[in-house]
């Protein structure tokens, strides 16, 4: 598998560029995400120990290490995503020649579609995570570094429906079945908390932006 966290910026970048079908846009997803969760890191460590702040340590603490528990997932997913993809390839690789032979590759081709979606879903549902700890960076965080605040809340919303689009590309290639559903039932929700998360961020941060 390949470890895009071992990668620099510059090669991992050229990776995406390069005419493989991996890494993608839901590799790209995670690695967005991640640097949401970095970037809390930075509000947590720019608030966190000092003297005017001590009321939020506790929870600059938490957030801390939440945010480097997110941070680290999100680069492991963006390998993860990879591998998924790449099972789908090897699926369609498989021989298809006896009614047999087909019968197995199509079982082979969905099972890769499921496992291609989870891994994003996985992103999206980090993601909303990610959120989650940008509202509380952006609202009792370092005021200097809100703007940084909000643009990990707005890393994660990209990451959020960057990896739902590939969750929805996916189930297009899976029979009409309950699993499909349930998946896409999922998307529908994560969109939905997704987008009032979101406007926390900007209101919260518009809030001491205008002040």
């Amino acid at each position: 598998m390949e470890q895009f966290d071992q990668y620099t910026l510059r090669a991992y970048h050229d990776a995406l560029a390069g005419k493989g079908a991996t890494p993608g846009g839901g590799s790209a997803a995670a690695v967005i995400g991640g640097l949401g969760a970095a970037l809390v890191s930075m509000v947590a460590n720019l608030t966190a120990g000092r003297k005017k702040f001590a009321a939020v340590e506790e929870e600059m603490q938490h957030l801390l290490a939440e945010a480097t528990r997110l941070k680290d997932t999100m680069l492991r997913l963006a390998s993860e995503d990879s591998v998924a993809f790449d099972g789908v390839m090897a699926a369609y690789a498989l021989p298809k020649t006896t009614e047999e032979e087909k019968e197995r590759r199509q079982q082979a081709v969905w099972e890769g579609y499921r496992s291609a979606c989870q891994v994003p879903l996985a992103v999206a549902k980090h993601a909303i995570e990610i959120l989650k700890l940008a509202i509380v960076a952006a609202e009792k965080g370092n005021p200097n570094a809100v703007s940084d605040a909000a643009v990990a809340g707005f890393a994660a919303y990209a990451a959020l429906n960057s990896a739902l689009l590939n969750v929805r590309i996916n189930v297009k290639y899976l029979p009409d079945d309950e699993w499909t559903r349930d998946m896409l039932q999922q998307v529908e929700q994560l969109i939905s908390e997704g987008n009032a998360l979101q406007e926390k961020v900007q209101a919260i941060t518009d809030s001491i932006l205008n002040t």
